[in-house]
């Protein structure tokens, strides 16, 4: 986001699983003040085989996403465990424990967007 002109934080997340997710909240244009978001929270949550940034370098133009805080939404960007930026685990390793990688789809949006959501809306 930064190669856009925007500031962003990375906010750790536990799914009720156990999972550590993270997600990132898109602060606004860099070098201005931070903006109240006039409009709801947004959560953009990434599809199959990518993961929440990826979005961001694949845009022709400027990304959906800084569209949306340009227009005064709160926008997020949700990771779904087991991508690059949502590897961790209370107790699991990703790299050393078979257990790691015992999920599906199901317990994403079982777990993770719940999670996400509890987060944001606090």
């Amino acid at each position: 986001m930064k190669q856009y002109g925007y500031d962003w934080e990375a906010f750790k997340v536990t799914t009720d699983d156990n999972y550590i997710l993270t997600t990132f909240h898109i602060l606004g244009k860099t070098g201005k003040d931070r903006p109240i978001p006039l409009k709801i929270p947004v959560l953009c949550q990434h599809g199959a085989m990518i993961d929440g940034a990826s979005w961001l370098g694949d845009a022709d133009g400027k990304p959906f996403h800084l569209e949306l805080v340009d227009e005064g939404f709160d926008v997020w960007i949700g990771n779904n465990r087991g991508t690059e930026y949502s590897l961790g685990h209370t107790t699991l390793s990703a790299k050393n424990d078979n257990d790691y990688w015992k999920f599906s789809w199901a317990e994403m949006g079982l777990y993770d967007d719940v999670a996400n959501i509890k987060m944001i809306k606090t």
